[in-house]
């Protein structure tokens, strides 16, 4: 079996390239077409792993599948929002890293998991070092990096909020059901939720497969990121506590998008982000390695 450290690397790994070419297509697309085109193409795409699936489950747990798929549909959206209209390096560390004290407080009521002093420490610096990240942002000479910081921070933090729910109510959701069925029935669940969406907004279906036929390549290949990110973190996610499991993968998201996003995008106050990126490592390290 695959160690659990692997499997959440390379679900940050992939993540983090699937929010920078979203930040790219979503310079020319807007965030609610984007998300209605993307979640069909992961639906299809988790199909592949139909021969390793058991649908062999209860009625309840086919309706918390379905609430989960509702509630991160909706993170889904609000995260896309929030990466079109703000600075993806500012955004992405946001609802990578805040999440995390939603979950750990939720986990630790809900789940009864615990971890050791060290592990709260690293969760608590990287707390801080994102709210340095997010919120102490220094305004451009003409004012619009404040202004659009201003204007969608309200976005962020409600998707921040939802995210943290999400990630607890996942745990409790895939509890004792096979990783390819969920992943499966979530994709599938969440495609609909989207085409029910986009057809009460704009049109529908119709919308949808325009979408693709202008943005192919980049929605493909971002499809083919976000299935894999979330099974493998789903994968992980099942052989450890999700106080764990999200503040570890989220992190290394937020480095690499906060990294590399922001040289690649030209964004603002890359010394100081670089620098808080180099904290959050240090606050992996103390989440990882005192287990």
């Amino acid at each position: 079996m695959v160690e659990w450290y692997y499997l959440v690397l390379i679900s940050s790994a992939l993540n983090g390239t699937s929010t920078l070419i979203e930040k790219n297509t979503l310079k020319k697309e807007h965030a609610t077409e984007f998300s209605s085109a993307v979640t069909p193409l992961v639906a299809l795409i988790s199909l592949i792993f139909l021969p390793l699936a058991n649908f062999n489950i209860t009625g309840w747990q086919l309706f918390l599948i379905i609430i989960w798929s509702a509630i991160n549909a909706y993170s889904f959206l609000l995260a896309a929002r929030a990466f079109r209209h703000s600075e993806v390096s500012t955004s992405s560390a946001a609802f990578g890293s805040l999440p995390t004290l939603v979950v750990v407080v939720l986990a630790y009521l809900v789940l009864s998991e615990r971890l050791s002093t060290l592990q709260y420490v690293g969760i608590a610096g990287m707390v801080v070092a994102t709210y340095m990240l997010f919120f102490r942002i220094k305004k451009s000479a003409d004012g619009k990096q404040a202004f659009e910081s201003a204007r969608y921070k309200y976005v962020v933090l409600l998707g921040v909020l939802i995210s943290g729910l999400a990630s607890v109510f996942n745990k409790y959701a895939i509890s004792g059901i096979n990783p390819y069925t969920f992943f499966i029935l979530s994709s599938i669940f969440m495609s609909i939720f989207f085409t029910i969406f986009i057809s009460e907004r704009y049109k529908g279906v119709k919308e949808i497969v325009q979408t693709v036929k202008s943005y192919k390549l980049p929605l493909s290949i971002n499809a083919a990121l976000t299935a894999g990110y979330r099974l493998t973190y789903y994968l992980a996610l099942i052989m450890i506590p999700v106080s764990l499991a999200q503040p570890l993968s989220n992190t290394l998201y937020v480095i690499i998008t906060v990294a590399i996003g922001g040289l690649v995008f030209r964004e603002g106050n890359m010394k100081r982000k670089l620098i808080l990126s180099a904290f959050l490592l240090f606050f992996v390290y103390l989440l990882t390695f005192n287990m």
